[in-house]
């Protein structure tokens, strides 16, 4: 599962902004909802949201890197300016101290860094609510003999803070959309039956990797596309009814392979031997296409969870 689609109906919500230098809070997000303007991502509306009011400038140049941040220029500012974890911003060559948002990184904050070339102008914490029926959600998977697991491109500090509120044990941090891809491969190569649920950009790659996949209806275009199947409502619990109802399915088509064979394995011997009249046989056709209709229909009493 990615982390995003256990979080809440409403989006992440800036909780701290951290200028650095000489630049302003206001410089920080400024720049960071600038370079997020064209985005789609929670953490993309949620900075937008906290910079209302600022002015939002055209990016050059503009470079995305999925997974780690976006790096572009502005007509007012000099320089490369960059957005991204903090992991990105020191393989850019950004000098980024940690010390001061150990903090949030220990509240299990997600906490992005903004950079002009390589000066670090300030850091944004971003809180993630969890959805209250994804606790629920995981805890259905596990009762259907469903293993769950999380993979997320959050910090370690973020990871463990999420899984712990909706009981999952599993999880792994940091993990780039081609990292994602890998583990559900590995996953399959092991023989096991995976299926992924995202809802962004990054979850596209192991999305296509797994055995079925799930996108949100809210999610990205590209995560639509990815996937097997797309759920209509922007719910966790969409997937355990999807699969339920699947199961539901093919336990009708077994049972009406029996009710359709049954009458022939019944009918054909005592055909053969003279023993079945034709009026007979004609009625235990029309039984056995009464069976199977009337049994279909059956499914139409299946509801979702609510």
């Amino acid at each position: 599962i990615g982390s995003d689609v256990l979080g809440a109906t409403a989006w992440p919500e800036v909780v701290a902004v951290l200028s650095v230098g000489d630049a302003t809070r206001d410089d920080v997000l400024g720049v960071a909802a600038s370079l997020e303007a064209g985005s789609g991502h929670p953490l993309a509306l949620a900075v937008r949201a906290a910079a209302q009011g600022l002015t939002i400038e055209p990016v050059l140049d503009f470079q995305a890197l999925p997974g780690k941040g976006v790096a572009g220029r502005l007509a007012s500012r000099e320089g490369t300016m960059r957005l991204g974890s903090p992991a990105f911003l020191m393989e850019q060559g950004v000098a980024a101290n940690l010390e001061r948002i150990a903090p949030s990184l220990a509240q299990g904050n997600t906490v992005v860094g903004v950079a002009r070339d390589q000066q670090l102008i300030g850091w944004i914490a971003l809180a993630d609510a969890i959805r209250p029926t994804s606790a629920r959600a995981v805890a259905r998977l596990r009762e259907a003999g469903i293993d769950v697991g999380m993979l997320t491109g959050d910090n370690l500090g973020t990871a463990r803070a999420v899984a712990e509120a909706v009981g999952i044990e599993s999880y792994e941090a940091a993990v780039s959309p081609e990292g994602k891809a890998a583990v559900v491969a590995a996953l399959r190569a092991r023989g096991i039956v995976t299926g992924m649920v995202g809802d962004g950009v990054n979850d596209a790659p192991a999305l296509a990797a797994a055995d079925v996949s799930f996108a949100m209806g809210a999610g990205t275009d590209i995560a639509v596309e990815a996937s097997d199947v797309t759920l209509m409502r922007d719910d966790l619990n969409a997937v355990v009814d999807a699969i339920m109802l699947s199961r539901a399915t093919l336990a009708k088509i077994r049972q009406n392979l029996f009710f359709a064979f049954a009458y022939n394995v019944l009918g054909i011997p005592l055909a053969a031997l003279g023993m079945l009249n034709p009026v007979l046989a004609g009625a235990a056709m029309a039984a056995s296409s009464v069976s199977v209709v009337g049994n279909a229909l059956l499914l139409k009493r299946w509801r979702p969870y609510e």
